[in-house]
C-alpha cells in the first residue's frame, strides 16, 4: 500500500505540471460536433483536440426527443461546456450543421421558440471563452463526430475504453427548470477545510488547525463544491447538515432502502449513521 500510494502521488505531480504547462500556453483547441436524431434515439458525438494533435473523444445519448437541429445544437453546448470544465479558453469549433453556424452568425433568423431559446444559451456559454469561433464544415471533414453520433444514437455497445459516454436527461434550455437551491447553517464541518484549500487559513486553535492540515488533502473543491478524493471509485460529494438531514429525510421517505451485507432492510436509526459516515 505504501509503494502503491508513493507512485500514485508521483503521477498527481506530472498531471498536475502538464496542466499547469497548457495553461500558461493558453493554445486554441479545435472542437468537432454532430448531432443525430432517428427512431432508435438520439446522441451526439464530440472530439476535442489541441494543438498538438492530442485528441479526446466524448459521445452524448439523449434520453428526450429532439429534433435533428435540436440535436446539433445540444452537442455544440456540450462541446462548450467540456472544453470550459478543461480549463480551455480558446477555441474555435466546428458543426456542418448550417443552420446552427448561420444562426450563430446572424446569416439565418431564429423563428422556432426552441431555436430562439438553444441560440441565446449558445451566445452567453461561447462569450465567457476569451476566444471563441464556430464555423461550419462540410461532413465529410467530420466523419469523427459523425459517427460518435450515431453510434451514441444507436447502440453502447461497440465502444472502445477511451470514448466516455454519458446520458443527459433533460435539454439544456430546461435546466433551469431542475436548480435546487440549499443554504447551510454556517460555520459548519466543511467552512474550516473550504478556508484552508481557498485562502490557506487555519482555525486558531493549534488542535484544530493540524486536524485541518491533515485531513485537507484528502479533499478537492471543484466548480466551488467541495469533494472527498478516492483511490478506489468516483469523488464523494459533501454536503452540510442541512442537506444531509434532507438525505436522509429522503432515503425514509422514498422508494430507495438500505439494506446490510445480507440483504435485510437496516432500521431507521441505521440509515442516518450510514449517511452521515458516507457525507461526512
Amino acid at each position: 500500500m505504501a509503494d502503491y500510494l508513493a507512485e500514485l502521488s508521483g503521477e498527481l505531480e506530472v498531471i498536475n505540471e502538464r496542466i499547469a504547462l497548457k495553461s500558461e500556453v493558453n493554445e486554441t483547441w479545435e472542437l468537432y460536433t454532430d448531432g443525430a436524431s432517428c427512431a432508435e434515439g438520439a446522441g451526439a458525438g464530440l472530439v476535442l483536440v489541441s494543438s498538438n494533435g492530442e485528441e479526446h473523444t466524448y459521445a452524448l445519448r439523449f434520453n428526450f426527443d429532439v429534433t435533428n437541429n435540436e440535436a446539433e445544437y445540444e452537442a455544440l453546448l456540450a462541446g462548450l461546456n467540456i472544453a470550459q470544465k478543461m480549463n480551455i479558453v480558446k477555441l474555435r469549433a466546428f458543426t456542418d450543421s448550417q443552420l446552427v453556424a448561420n444562426q450563430f452568425s446572424g446569416s439565418f433568423e431564429a423563428h422556432d421558440p426552441s431555436m430562439q431559446k438553444y441560440l441565446q444559451l449558445l451566445k452567453e456559454t461561447a462569450a465567457r471563452f476569451e476566444y471563441f469561433e464556430l464555423a461550419q464544415v462540410p461532413r465529410s471533414q467530420n466523419k469523427k463526430a459523425d459517427a460518435l453520433s450515431k453510434l451514441a444514437a444507436l447502440t453502447f455497445s461497440h465502444f472502445q475504453k477511451q470514448v466516455w459516454v454519458e446520458e443527459l436527461p433533460s435539454k439544456s434550455i430546461d435546466s433551469d427548470l431542475m436548480v435546487a437551491s440549499v443554504t447551510e447553517a454556517q460555520p459548519n464541518w466543511m467552512e474550516p477545510i473550504l478556508q484552508y484549500i481557498r485562502n490557506d487559513i487555519l482555525p486558531e486553535d493549534s488542535r484544530e488547525a493540524r486536524l485541518v492540515r491533515e485531513r485537507a488533502p484528502m479533499y478537492i473543491i471543484q466548480d466551488d463544491v467541495l469533494y472527498r478524493k478516492s483511490y478506489c471509485g468516483p469523488m464523494m460529494r459533501c454536503v452540510g447538515p442541512i442537506e444531509a438531514e434532507m438525505l436522509v429525510e429522503e432515503v425514509h421517505n422514498g422508494s430507495y432502502k438500505l439494506a446490510d451485507m445480507e440483504g435485510r432492510t437496516l432500521p431507521n436509526a441505521w440509515h442516518a449513521v450510514l449517511l452521515k459516515r458516507y457525507y461526512a
